[in-house]
């Protein structure tokens, strides 16, 4: 009996459903860009959900619609009006032109579509509703022109693929960063966002890249950004970027790049963009970039990814150089630089050197004691860091408290063990071992959280506001409580126990990233919280610490369960024996 089967259609289906549909914003993705194809000028797209996770999607727009016929056949694999032969490949401008999402939506869910075709005479529009690619019914009913589109029980018949959906929180994070990526691209429409019936998110189809890039990251983010533009030949270039002074971030989570209006992926054009910064971008640190390309379509192919996430350039070292040089011109030639004010330099002050961490400056002339005053303020900084996690209960240790002998590069501690063998210690690595273990060892307490004096107000973004309800919980377990404010306006009125200063708006920034960030569990989203935390509220590299600080710091992180690795799994320490030191100046 031959081992080798044909599938059937349902299989088929749920497999090529599997490539398209990889979670709702999967969908939404499919669906807004359908509208956009259809020549829409405004595009709602609606989110309902509940603990169980996202229970409904639907997208209206008023494009051009179908008619009757069509909208059955939209539904069929393979069924597209966007191509009808091989060479249609080549040079395609539309969104889509598979004819795969519809098929591949409807064999995972039950789908509702409404549609009316644009200047029918016709007072009736089409219904079409599919449960697991099965008709359900075929049907006219009274609609405006356009269509819309009603998403239920996604997964429903797919166990494997729903259980592997993520948290609401995440799973609506992923849809808000592919609602914001068509907006950017498609400036001309107008696109409203609603969760659970209140709305979230609205962009006003002005045309205007500033005017999207406001209401998706703010004024105040927009504002930090300058134009690029450019056009090499074939290939222009238009778009905005961060001015060099202004906030960067460590991840390359703000790179929004679109080619013939459709947004990609490239690490080769991060890279370009990075390497226009040149000098100007600090090390390990990412702007922000929304780049429209614009190429001769016949350049781009789009076949290349189940999703078109990923193109494939023919020209892609001309296309990175053309956005390399781009970049640069508009950083270098027009000298752009952030909008924050900068201190007035009195002819008084020209003589006076900084101090490297965070004391006043240092006159040239300054007496000793003077001079010694003001090198003392990092150092009194540095105290209040350490002391946040010394006055801690930390348990006794039975390992023994290796000996500091000094400091390399105001980063690293070197000491010496029992054997005499030489220590040497990450300081920021050690402290951050220290305070994420207290900071565990409170969380989900009543101990948790201390009250501030002054509630610090914070501007969140519209995704973090949207998302920041879900949230809650697992910061209160943190010490965080969070009370709206207003419009994307949030007050802090606690924070964890061990630091204050855990309450500025950027370390809030940095804890809603790392939560909405990945996957996981309540268990596994506030771990990432608190390693951020302590992250933020410790002792950095190239800060100075007296022989008594690296003594007391190398106690408090003997006293920890793992002295040894710090939260995120890197070396706190490393040990070089008395023998390995022989070998290496070749003693016997």
């Amino acid at each position: 009996m031959s081992r080798v089967k044909i599938l059937d259609e349902e299989t088929i289906s749920h497999i090529a459903a599997g490539e398209v549909v990889e979670r709702a914003a999967s969908v939404v993705k499919e669906l807004v860009e359908n509208a956009v194809d259809a020549d829409a000028q405004i595009i709602r797209i609606g989110i309902s959900a509940d603990k169980t996770g996202i229970t409904k999607i639907s997208v209206t727009d008023d494009g051009i619609g179908m008619d009757f016929d069509d909208a059955l056949l939209a539904f069929r694999q393979h069924a597209t009006s966007k191509i009808s032969r091989p060479e249609d490949l080549d040079g395609i401008t539309t969104l889509g032109f598979r004819g795969e999402a519809l098929a591949s939506i409807a064999a995972i869910s039950k789908v509702t579509f409404t549609t009316k075709e644009r200047g029918s005479p016709s007072p009736e529009a089409a219904r079409v509703v599919i449960h697991g690619g099965e008709l359900i019914s075929h049907s006219a009913v009274g609609a405006p022109e356009g269509t819309s589109v009603l998403i239920d029980a996604l997964f429903y018949n797919t166990p494997a693929r729903r259980k592997f959906q993520k948290s609401v929180p995440t799973e609506l994070s992923h849809v808000y960063d592919m609602v914001e990526r068509i907006a950017l691209s498609n400036r001309n429409i107008s696109f409203v966002l609603l969760y659970n019936g209140k709305e979230r998110f609205q962009t006003f189809g002005t045309g205007s890249y500033p005017d999207v890039i406001a209401a998706v990251f703010g004024s105040t983010f927009s504002k930090e950004l300058t134009p690029v533009s450019g056009s090499f030949g074939p290939v222009k270039i238009d778009g905005w970027i961060t001015r060099p002074g202004s906030e960067m971030k460590t991840t390359q989570t703000r790179f929004y790049l679109s080619i013939n209006g459709r947004q990609v992926t490239s690490r080769q054009l991060q890279w370009a963009i990075r390497e226009g910064y040149g000098t100007l971008l600090p090390k390990g640190m990412y702007p922000a970039a929304f780049l429209d390309i614009v190429l001769d379509p016949r350049d781009v192919d789009v076949n290349v990814h189940p999703t078109k996430r990923e193109v494939r350039l023919s020209r892609e070292r001309e296309v990175m150089r053309c956005v390399q040089d781009a970049v640069y011109t508009s950083l270098h030639e027009e000298r752009v630089f952030s909008t924050a004010p900068m201190p007035t330099l009195a002819r008084e002050t020209i003589t006076t050197l900084p101090v490297e961490i965070v004391g006043e400056p240092v006159p040239v002339y300054a007496g000793k004691q003077e001079m010694h005053e003001a090198r003392q303020a990092p150092l009194k900084q540095t105290e209040k860091q350490l002391r946040r996690t010394e006055s801690a209960d930390l348990p006794e240790t039975d390992l023994f408290v290796p000996e500091v002998l000094g400091q390399i590069g105001d980063t690293y501690i070197l000491a010496k063990n029992e054997s005499g063998d030489l220590i040497v210690v990450d300081q920021h690595a050690a402290h951050e071992r220290i305070m994420y273990d207290q900071l565990l060892a409170r969380s989900s307490s009543a101990e948790a959280g201390q009250e501030l004096i002054v509630p610090q107000p914070i501007t969140l973004s519209k995704k973090e506001t949207a998302a920041l309800p879900d949230l809650l919980d697992v910061l209160a377990a943190a010490g965080y409580l969070l009370e709206p404010f207003g419009k994307d306006v949030w007050m802090v009125r606690s924070v964890p126990v061990v630091s204050s200063t855990l309450g500025d708006p950027d370390t809030i920034h940095a804890i809603l990233d790392a939560a909405l960030d990945g996957v996981g569990n309540t268990d596994e989203v506030l771990d990432r919280v608190l390693k951020t935390a302590a992250c933020r509220a410790v002792v950095k590299g190239n800060t100075p610490l007296t022989i008594e600080q690296m003594q007391r710091l190398l106690r408090q992180l003997m006293a920890t369960k793992s002295p040894y690795t710090c939260p995120h799994g890197r070396p706190t320490t490393i040990v070089l024996s008395k023998s390995r030191l022989a070998g290496m100046f070749l003693r016997t």
